[in-house]
């Protein structure tokens, strides 16, 4: 198996090495080989702190690397498939590692499964699941022949533990790309539009979803959020599709990723994309009219009701505590 692993200014964060959970227990007792692609201009110190979990690391390593390029990333992913023939590769599930993950499957000739959640054995097969219809159906896909590509949604697997049992490190391997330079190279970092948005260092987030109907019901959210010191307007990314906010809002697999004291998720049903953003909240909080909205399994308080019912009520009897 192959993981591929890419970095931003040649860090990463601790939650990518859950694709090496996923790929231990996928190889479950059979003895194949993982080993771990970390790319970047100067990644030394992460490949080593991979090899930690006991697994070969090969430092993929080049100026052009050292921010997010998946098309060079991909072109040398690659070359090194075809050098190694992985039965399976590996990448998280963000929108570069999609598009690495499908020029990979395409080059190769091998299907691509993307936002894989879980997987169950049954017989001889192994069956990856994944939702659609934002959170409500959990579909079950198969590969088609003995090679795959998956992309692992954030969240789904835990870290592994390094001091549990005995991980004797792997070995870190230097490499420059075959290829020579890339036809592009990213020059840097900056914040988007709306960039003053801290959804990170806020204790208390009140989020919208397409459940809130409206666009002007945003100043229903708005006025919860500011019943509370140290708070902030999150989003889905169907309302930040929407232009209803700015990009900085969005949570989930390609937005941000938040753990405040409190989340309140406004008429967001429930997508794991979205809870890969935010499961790290420590009191959740969810308002939905569809009493079977995904959302509710994991909030510690549910309200099935009409945000736009529900909320006015909320800034009332705050109002009157006060």
């Amino acid at each position: 198996m192959l993981i591929l692993i890419d970095t931003i200014n040649n860090t990463t964060a601790d939650s990518i090495f859950e694709l090496i959970s996923f790929a231990e227990m996928l190889a479950g007792t059979e003895q194949s080989r993982i080993r771990v692609i970390i790319a970047g201009e100067n990644v030394a110190d992460i490949s080593r702190k991979a090899a930690r979990f006991g697994h070969d690391v090969i430092a993929l390593e080049h100026p052009d690397l050292r921010f997010p390029n998946p098309d060079f990333f991909a072109d040398e992913a690659i070359r090194l498939v075809d050098e190694i023939k992985p039965r399976y590769v590996i990448i998280q599930h963000t929108m570069r590692g999609c598009q690495i993950a499908s020029r990979i499957s395409a080059a190769g000739g091998f299907p691509c499964i993307t936002g894989v959640e879980s997987f169950i054995h049954d017989g001889d097969s192994v069956v990856f699941c994944k939702s659609i219809i934002n959170g409500k159906i959990t579909v079950g896909l198969v590969p088609g022949g003995e090679r795959a590509a998956f992309t692992v949604l954030p969240g789904a697997f835990r870290v592994p533990d390094i001091t549990a049992g005995h991980r004797v490190p792997g070995q870190v391997l230097h490499r420059t790309p075959a290829g020579g330079p890339s036809h592009c190279r990213p020059l840097g970092i900056r914040e988007s539009a709306g960039g003053e948005v801290r959804l990170e260092e806020s204790d208390v987030i009140i989020a919208a979803g397409r459940g809130i109907g409206t666009k002007e019901n945003l100043d229903l959210i708005r006025a919860v959020a500011r019943l509370f010191p140290n708070a902030a307007v999150g989003a889905s990314r169907t309302v930040v599709d929407q232009k209803w906010l700015p990009y900085a809002h969005q949570i989930g697999v390609t937005g941000r990723t938040v753990a405040p004291k409190l989340y309140m998720a406004c008429g967001i049903s429930g997508a794991q994309q979205h809870i890969a953003g935010m499961k790290g909240s420590q009191t959740v909080v969810a308002v939905n009219k569809d009493p079977h909205a995904a959302i509710f399994s994991i909030a510690d308080y549910i309200i099935v009701e009409d945000l736009t019912v529900f909320l006015p009520l909320l800034i009332e009897k705050h109002a009157k505590k006060r």
